[in-house]
């Protein structure tokens, strides 16, 4: 149940130049420090789009930071390679090259000749089916289980596995196959992948780092030190030079197999919102925005754009029952995957889409059911408020799109922050505009989200009038279930959330705990921002809390979250069986719950600030802190104080002030188990932002 107390609106904002009667948008292109000498960024489209995108050219420091540039306001058009996950976002349109400017690229096993003599047709079938595996969205994919924190050697092997390449073999005789790759995630991941496939069919394989990108490569495989990488067929031709690939590679005693049909080349792409206004949907139509390639004369120049409303965000606030600025620092949701069980979303929302969930095993568009799954073009998500075989997953009431930003909007300097703003949105449709669906929809949906990678399920529902309620006397559903896997979450008041809302149900036996529900402010279905109130804005808050436990320890099970959720939630006289959900102690917990307790510690300076002389400090120690007997303090390189071993997080006052600190976990011995350094702040004056900002109400 939710009230609407406000609403706002948001306008895309264009960079105009020229004169009041003809003014012209600025159409700025992000790209990296290659792009003026690369044949396919501003080279090639002189050369053959007969524009010159050099006056309005931003300079990346990080080579595929182009979407962010985007996101960030600082470009309208990126440099984007094609395995990167974020193209598939909702938002993001990647412009047709509608005169062929951009070559091919596509992932090659490059191979020594002489290697393939000795082992002869095995190892060259081996290596062709697994290249055979790989599609641009399956390499899109695997990039994405490593930015969300797995390490590229398990995801290769793992891909491999699950194709039924891998698994135990007998030994085949002959020499160990080194296999190198170069200094970036996707080739690391690309070794594993074919290094696990060669061990599934007997061969001995070594995985070696080289050290660099492709000329490190190309040196490594001449001096013997490997025997194999993960190429690229276009960008590697364009390196060696000449007309044919296996003829360049011959001259190295190389061999290339079979090309997969994965790319990773470069592309362009556009917000759709940006490109919609600008009537851009190819790469000739930038022609209108950009000088003809002989008259370019102009500095580009770029302007960061600023997150505005945070402050207006009570329940994130530093104080609120919350405690998320301090949770933020050990945990922030990457690799989780939250399913909205709601009214849908506004996917391509600014604050939404950077974290919207890809079904990498379905093409989009194609009206087929390509991962076998039951559900055709489930994208982002699947929509079961009607019976229609596509999906749609728009949110004709609100509600939705509402929910969805509380758990996780982006920390992307626009709007609005989610409680685990890096954890991912899987959108299950079940209600239709006016609210409504059934029962069955919802029981559907999660099945749904739990069969497709979801580890936190938000159900901001209920089937009947609830306002107000003791419900251990007369229930609600579904909170009032009991369910070892359900938490039920009641409504709390501004003013550091600690006053139970009036419109919110409560039980001492069906309501587990509380957390922020009134007067929250989150993404709007119309593209903007509005503020809501209800028992429906504080379940997400607990589902982004969870999200956050998962993070920090992903083998948690759901019965072991759920009551560490309540164990450390923040004790209180409000009519529920646990207290306020505490989001920092609930991860410190997860961080040492079975599953992780065997991994070495790790500490976080939470904060460190001084006024006069005196240094306020608090940290955390994360994992198995068992063996951590002694912390030792050290302010400005000199030890300052030693601690006996407490409970995390925990707080020191010192009468001395200092620039830096650094805190040491010390085991019986005193040997040092784990460190951390911090620069310690000014204490900031507080009450400075009280009068700033829009209007709050319930």
């Amino acid at each position: 149940m939710a009230r609407v107390a406000a609403c706002v609106g948001v306008l895309v904002a264009l960079v105009w130049v020229g004169d009041a009667r003809a003014q012209t948008p600025r159409v700025r292109f992000a790209a990296p420090a290659s792009c003026p000498v690369n044949a396919n960024c501003i080279p090639g489209f002189k050369r053959v789009y007969r524009v010159d995108p050099s006056p309005f050219y931003v300079r990346l420091t990080v080579a595929d930071a182009g979407l962010q540039a985007l996101d960030d306001g600082r470009a309208e058009v990126a440099l984007a390679f094609t395995s990167d996950p974020q193209l598939s976002r909702p938002d993001i349109l990647t412009l047709r090259d509608d005169r062929h400017m951009i070559s091919a690229d596509h992932v090659v096993p490059i191979v020594r000749s002489s290697v393939l003599r000795r082992y002869g047709a095995a190892l060259r079938r081996r290596l062709d089916n697994a290249s055979g595996l790989l599609s641009t969205l399956e390499l899109r994919g695997l990039n994405q289980r490593v930015i969300d924190g797995r390490l590229p050697e398990a995801v290769g092997g793992e891909f491999i596995d699950a194709n039924g390449l891998g698994g135990p073999a007998r030994t085949r005789r002959g020499p160990r196959i080194v296999i190198g790759y170069q200094a970036f995630d996707e080739n690391q991941t690309l070794a594993y992948l074919y290094a696990e496939a060669l061990r599934g069919a007997g061969f001995r394989v070594r995985v070696r780092a080289v050290g660099g990108l492709r000329p490190e490569t190309v040196k490594a495989f001449r001096a013997g030190r490997i025997d194999m990488w993960p190429g690229y067929s276009g960008s590697l031709l364009g390196y060696l030079g000449g007309s044919s690939l296996r003829r360049a590679l011959a001259r190295l005693g190389a061999t290339p197999l079979r090309r997969s049909p994965a790319q990773d080349r470069n592309g362009f792409a556009m917000k759709r919102e940006v490109a919609g206004q600008l009537g851009v949907g190819k790469l000739s139509d930038l022609a209108r925005y950009w000088p003809a390639a002989a008259t370019a004369r102009v500095a580009a120049t770029a302007r960061a754009a600023a997150d505005p409303r945070e402050g207006e965000q009570w329940a994130v606030a530093p104080g609120s029952v919350l405690d998320l600025p301090d949770a933020w620092q050990l945990a922030r949701g990457a690799g989780v995957t939250v399913a909205i069980v709601d009214s849908g979303a506004r996917v391509q929302h600014p604050d939404l889409a950077p974290n919207i969930w890809t079904n990498f095993g379905e093409v989009p568009g194609n009206g087929v059911d390509d991962d076998r799954n039951g559900y055709v073009d489930d994208v982002h998500g699947v929509d079961l408020s009607s019976s229609r075989a596509g999906q749609d997953l728009s949110d004709g009431h609100g509600h939705g799109t509402h929910v969805a930003g509380i758990v996780a909007a982006a920390a992307n300097r626009v709007g609005v922050v989610g409680v685990a703003p890096q954890a991912k949105l899987m959108i299950v449709k079940v209600l239709q505009a006016d609210g409504s669906g059934t029962t069955g929809a919802v029981a559907e949906g999660i099945r749904y989200a739990a069969a497709n990678g979801a580890r936190v399920i938000n159900l901001s529902l209920a089937g009947n009038d609830n306002d107000g309620r003791d419900i251990d006397r007369q229930p609600s559903y579904p909170a009032s279930l009991p369910e070892a896997n359900l938490l039920a979450v009641a409504s709390t008041d501004p003013d550091d959330g600690r006053g139970i809302s009036d419109f919110s149900n409560f039980g001492r036996l069906a309501v587990q705990v509380a957390a922020p529900g009134a007067g929250i402010l989150s993404s709007a279905n119309t593209g903007g921002w509005e503020i809501k109130s209800g028992t429906s804005m504080a379940a997400p808050m607990v589902a982004g809390v969870a999200a956050l436990a998962v993070s920090g320890n992903p083998q948690i099970s759901a019965v072991d979250l759920r009551g560490l959720l309540m164990q450390n939630a923040g004790r209180s006289k409000l009519p529920v069986a646990a207290g306020y959900v505490n989001a920092l102690h609930t991860v410190l917990a997860a961080s040492s719950a079975p599953g992780v307790a065997t991994q070495a510690p790790t500490l976080k300076i939470l904060t460190a600030t001084r006024k006069g002389r005196r240094t306020h400090i608090r940290a955390a120690a994360l994992g198995s802190s068992a063996a951590i007997k002694t912390y030792r303090i050290k302010l400005d390189g000199r030890t300052v104080a030693q601690l006996t071993a407490r409970r995390s997080p925990f707080a020191v006052d010192l009468r001395r002030s200092a620039a830096r600190v650094r805190v040491e976990a010390l085991d019986a011995a005193g040997g040092t188990l784990a460190g951390a350094e911090r620069r310690v702040a000014k204490l900031r004056k507080g009450k400075r932002d009280v009068r700033t900002g829009g209007r709050v109400s319930t």
